[in-house]
């Protein structure tokens, strides 16, 4: 929305402003900001930096949420009034809108074929439900849920009959919803603050809160502290429990001038970014001349080192349970260059395995802000060796090979 309002507000700019010798490079540059959907661009670049996307890249994508099941062959997609699940693992990536009213929230994997969908209620003033919708049945019913009107986060809980839900509002903490009974309950004695995030990682009975700026992982049982950092708004932890995942806001970057790394010469985008200045500079009134993209970074909690990735950027990250290492999140863009919209998914291992050798990669810088936190290794790691302390690197065998690449 602020790039739309900002391309309008260009309109009248660029018109009163003729007389500048600059203006045909600066309206090409506003130009290419806002060019429309290249599929080349976006397959290339998909490729480049080793991830592949789960839909057309210049489609009718709006998406607002993604998830995958747990064997990987499933992924359910919201749009702005309807859910479907894709068949992902057929060759014709069948494709089936969920039975259920309009959504009130992301939804949650309970099986490999089960998926929870937060929904609006069935009558006026009536409560809202979740709707369980079994993809292979197909089957669907449809259980009350009480005091929630609409959901921000939701996970599988301790057992596939439990969701952990994230009600939407100010003050709000997580519940755990029955799907057997439909009760909800408090299932963290100790947390009692309000959180703004959460993840959950079941098979280690670890969760991962956001609240403002900093995001801390405790153990589910004990809400005993593993580490804490910032800035980062949400987390969410790897089921072998050692790479965590965090998502920030990235450095500013013009909305004007979007150039891929190798679009231009140095020489040639110094110039640009010179005369960007002086634009931006000209610019009156309240119009936005800057996004901070969705950024994301990685700590290796074997060493407390946080890794920041500059080669790719999106929300709602989650680990791709089947394949190791392998990671998916809605993209906003590549290279700082905003594109359309997609889900996508990649192979993370081998820019693990380059920072654990202590290797340069493009794209991958260690993170600055702040010191790196210690990590502990909570209850139920015990396969975790002791972690090195921060300064050391983890002891590897570096001619080993990188981890293949899935094609």
């Amino acid at each position: 929305m602020n790039r739309i309002l900002a391309i309008t507000a260009l309109l009248g700019l660029l018109s009163a402003c003729e007389a500048d010798p600059m203006q045909g490079s600066l309206s090409e540059n506003v130009g290419l900001s806002f060019s429309p959907c290249t599929e080349a661009e976006i397959r290339f670049m998909t490729q480049k930096h080793n991830f592949m996307t789960a839909f057309r890249p210049c489609g009718n994508n709006d998406f607002s949420t993604f998830s995958w099941s747990p064997d990987g062959k499933h992924l359910y997609f919201q749009l702005v009034m309807t859910a479907y699940v894709m068949d992902a693992d057929a060759a014709n990536k069948q494709t089936v809108p969920v039975p259920s009213r309009t959504p009130i929230g992301p939804a949650a994997w309970l099986s490999n074929t089960k998926v929870a969908v937060p929904e609006v209620s069935k009558e006026d003033e009536g409560p809202a439900q979740i709707a369980i919708f079994d993809y292979e049945g197909p089957t669907v019913f449809h259980i009350d849920l009480p005091e929630i009107a609409a959901v921000k986060a939701i996970q599988r809980g301790r057992s596939a009959t439990e969701l952990l839900i994230l009600p939407k509002g100010e003050n709000a903490t997580i519940h755990a919803f029955d799907t057997n009974d439909g009760t909800l309950s408090k299932p963290f004695s100790w947390l009692t603050d309000p959180v703004d995030t959460f993840t959950y990682t079941h098979q280690l009975d670890v969760l991962v809160i956001g609240q403002g700026e900093t995001t801390t992982v405790r153990e589910g049982e004990s809400g005993k502290a593993i580490g804490a950092w910032s800035p980062a708004t949400r987390g969410t932890l790897h089921p072998d429990g050692r790479w965590l995942a965090l998502e920030h806001e990235g450095e500013e970057i013009s909305i004007f001038y979007q150039r891929s790394w190798d679009e231009l010469s140095e020489q040639a985008r110094e110039r640009e970014l010179r005369r960007l200045q002086k634009y931006e500079e000209s610019i009156k009134g309240d119009f936005p001349t800057k996004v901070r993209p969705p950024t994301l970074s990685f700590v290796d909690l074997n060493n407390g080192r946080r890794w920041i990735i500059s080669s790719v950027y999106g929300s709602q990250y989650q680990w791709y349970e089947p394949t190791p290492h392998f990671g998916s999140l809605m993209m906003w863009g590549f290279e700082g260059k905003q594109m359309k919209r997609n889900v996508l998914l990649g192979d993370m291992g081998p820019r693990f395995y380059m920072v654990e050798n202590d290797r340069k990669m493009m794209g991958i810088d260690r993170f600055e802000a702040g010191e790196d936190k210690k990590y502990i290794p909570p209850k139920g790691l015990a396969a975790l060796e002791e972690p090195a302390a921060p300064d050391e690197a983890p002891t590897k065998d570096a001619d080993a090979a990188p981890p293949v690449t899935q094609k």
